[in-house]
């Protein structure tokens, strides 16, 4: 009879989900004028550009509270500061969750602090609308309260070798990478993208974060002599490495970089630009960042943020942002957290205006942006490409 009773105990737990909670759960961080959302970024520390993201995102908020917020509830942002940092990401979270109490999470740079984050987020149930962070372990398996609203990085490394293919006669294809989860998530689906097409890459190296001479690399570089490079590394390390490419005579040889980069922070990094002259990127928007498509974005940051500098990063979260609105007003005044989970599961192909693909969640897939257009420098300026020599 015990071992009976044990086992039904055992498949009750099984069958319910890890977050079923009582009512008072599901509408916790919510009152008749507010919904609290925990906002978690790199503010300090040597990743501290990436916390422009969140401004961004935190300045659509703010946009939305002018104009009446949602049902009447304004969005209100409780910040908490990761500085990159696994461990202070899980202290952070755990206040969010447990102190601070609020409603859902949106956010979050740097891949290795999500997926540290995602066991205690998954267990909490809250909704969490991961809005920059790229590795696809994040939000797959499918977790029942974790949605990716930008490009993953298997989306983004299929489309980084997608580009590099695209350069007429490209058969060399090297790799500089992390030996993280972020930067993995960028080579092993482009290394398997380059696979299909027959390609093998020539050569796969290692800079670490925080390494500051890359001569190493770079001499094997010149050995292997590569057609293209994909450089899977944080912008700091990004900065060396084409410095370091440049004094080696190797500058002509186009790299492909990541959404940890962008075109404009990476040419005030290394301040010369034939450094960066044969520099892509990951561009994930519809526009240049001063094109006419970005305008409207741009003076909504500046309207509530008027000291803030621009950067690719500034405009990354507010597209996941606005399909959270669109969730919210859907659902109406009686909202709960598991109604918003429900709605999310039912976004399908939004248009949000700024990110170059629409977001798509479905109850089976919570990874909701598949592709991504590339950046890189025409004629001296910014430019969104599809191809090799072809414009968004």
């Amino acid at each position: 009879m015990r071992k009976i009773t044990a086992l039904f105990a055992m498949l009750a737990l099984t069958a319910a989900p890890a977050f079923a909670q009582d009512a008072g759960w599901e509408t916790q961080g919510l009152t008749d004028d507010s919904i609290t959302i925990g906002v978690m970024g790199p503010f300090s520390g040597n990743a501290s550009s990436y916390s422009k993201a969140m401004v961004g995102m935190m300045a659509y908020y703010r946009q939305v509270n002018d104009e009446g917020g949602v049902h009447g509830r304004k969005l209100v942002a409780v910040q908490e500061d990761t500085a990159c940092d696994s461990a202070k990401g899980l202290a952070a979270a755990k206040k969010l969750i447990s102190q601070d109490e609020v409603f859902m999470l949106q956010g979050n740079s740097c891949s290795g602090v999500a997926v540290a984050l995602r066991p205690v987020v998954e267990e909490s149930g809250i909704p969490w609308i991961v809005a920059q962070a790229v590795s696809d372990s994040i939000s797959a398996p499918l977790a029942k309260n974790i949605f990716h609203g930008v490009p993953t990085g298997s989306a983004n490394g299929r489309a980084m070798a997608s580009f590099v293919l695209s350069k007429p006669d490209t058969k060399n294809v090297a790799i500089i990478e992390h030996s993280n989860d972020w930067a993995h998530s960028y080579s092993d689906p482009a290394k398997e993208y380059l696979k299909e097409q027959g390609i093998t890459p020539s050569l796969e190296l290692t800079m670490e974060r925080g390494q500051t001479d890359a001569t190493a690399q770079v001499l094997q570089l010149r050995e292997a002599k590569p057609n293209f490079i994909i450089a899977a590394l944080y912008e700091a390390e990004t900065a060396i490495f084409l410095k370091d490419l440049k004094k080696y005579g190797l500058g002509d040889i186009p790299v492909m970089g990541t959404a940890g980069t962008d075109l404009e922070n990476t040419l005030k990094r290394t301040g010369d630009f034939d450094t960066v002259k044969n520099y892509f990127v990951i561009h994930s928007y519809v526009d240049n960042l001063d094109g006419p498509k970005m305008k409207k974005w741009a003076d909504m940051i500046k309207k509530y943020y008027p000291d803030e500098e621009l950067s690719t990063f500034s405009f990354v979260s507010i597209g996941s942002a606005e399909a959270l609105v669109s969730a919210l007003e859907k659902i109406g005044p009686d909202l709960t957290r598991s109604k918003l989970i429900a709605a999310l599961e039912q976004v399908r192909d939004f248009d949000t205006g700024i990110l170059s693909d629409p977001i798509t969640w479905t109850p089976q897939d919570h990874q909701g942006v598949k592709g991504s257009a590339i950046a890189g420098f025409v004629d001296e300026k910014p430019a969104v490409l599809k191809a090799w020599g072809q414009p968004y």
